[in-house]
């Protein structure tokens, strides 16, 4: 699943690409995708089809003014009073084609596959959404999985919407400090703390890469009770969360699983891993090997010598 900087890479490429264009017309083909939010919907229940329908209307004609983050959500703001929220979820994927790159191809457009390792047109099987737009440029929404989603809010409604209200603090943020951090990770004293990082409630957009990062740097391991971590290992960890999160978004993120970038391409952080998905390799730091665990289900990856 994307985590905090993949998600932040595409808010940033898509704000500048998306930027005053105006929606001509919107292709859905997945119906799951698209959704309605409570205040925009009127109370009787809907169809796939009426929802689609009406998303449509919703939409054609708005002019995207920015897209933000808040933790791994997307916020696309529009010209009239309504927002679209986005989550990728585990495969999602937004693709861009501006007018230029279309003539150059030839009008297919072609990415790399991540899962199969070869180019794919699109539109493609996966392609579940296309947002024709202003200048001739189309906006693809992939999604192996089909569990990611576009819905879309009213502005008023934002602040109420449940997705973003159960997201605790941004790690990111100047008033992130760790007393704020280390009251949250303290609430759950019988758990592991990689399970904690990993709580959206505790801190937003951490997942199952950058928690092994974040605690890799920090020196502890992953299957650590918090109950067992010393107010010194807290402020490590703690130190260790903004800088591993601001590399993952130099480096334009993390392309594991089915993650791209904007135009397709990879993000170049998985060369800069430490322990996440190098099971079996030596560290980079003192050349013991690197084990992994299962925890609750993830697997949690770190050096045994370089972590206690």
């Amino acid at each position: 699943m994307p985590e905090l900087p993949e998600v932040q890479t595409i808010a940033s490429e898509l704000n500048r690409k998306l930027k005053n264009k105006t929606i001509k017309s919107i292709t859905v083909t997945g119906s799951k995708v698209v959704g309605i939010g409570p205040a925009v919907l009127s109370p009787k229940r809907t169809t796939a089809e009426s929802t689609v329908a009406k998303f449509k209307k919703l939409l054609v004609g708005q002019k995207f003014l920015s897209v933000k983050r808040r933790a791994k959500l997307l916020i696309f703001d529009l010209s009239g009073p309504l927002s679209i929220l986005s989550h990728l979820k585990m495969t999602g994927q937004y693709i861009f084609e501006d007018k230029k790159l279309r003539s150059k191809t030839g009008g297919k457009y072609r990415m790399l596959n991540k899962l199969t390792a070869s180019l794919e047109q699109l539109p493609s099987k996966h392609t579940h959404l296309i947002f024709d737009l202003s200048g001739g440029s189309k906006l693809y929404f992939n999604d192996v999985r089909k569990f990611g989603y576009l819905k879309v809010v009213r502005d008023d409604e934002i602040d109420k919407v449940r997705e973003l209200k159960e997201f605790g603090p941004e790690p990111l943020s100047k008033k992130f400090d760790y007393l704020k951090f280390s009251t949250n990770v303290k609430k759950f004293r019988q758990r592991k703390i990689k399970q904690v990082l990993m709580d959206s409630k505790v801190v937003a957009g951490i997942g199952n890469i950058y928690s092994d990062e974040i605690l890799f740097h920090a020196k502890v391991r992953p299957t650590r009770m918090v109950a067992s971590l010393s107010d010194k290992e807290l402020l490590a960890i703690y130190k260790s969360i903004k800088p591993v999160l601001i590399k993952g978004i130099k480096a334009k993120g993390s392309s594991v699983g089915d993650f791209v970038r904007t135009d397709g391409s990879w993000g170049k952080m998985g060369k800069y891993h430490f322990v996440y998905g190098r099971k079996g390799q030596k560290c980079k730091r003192c050349g013991t090997i690197i084990e992994a665990v299962k925890i609750n289900g993830r697997t949690g990856s770190f050096c045994p010598s370089c972590q206690k």
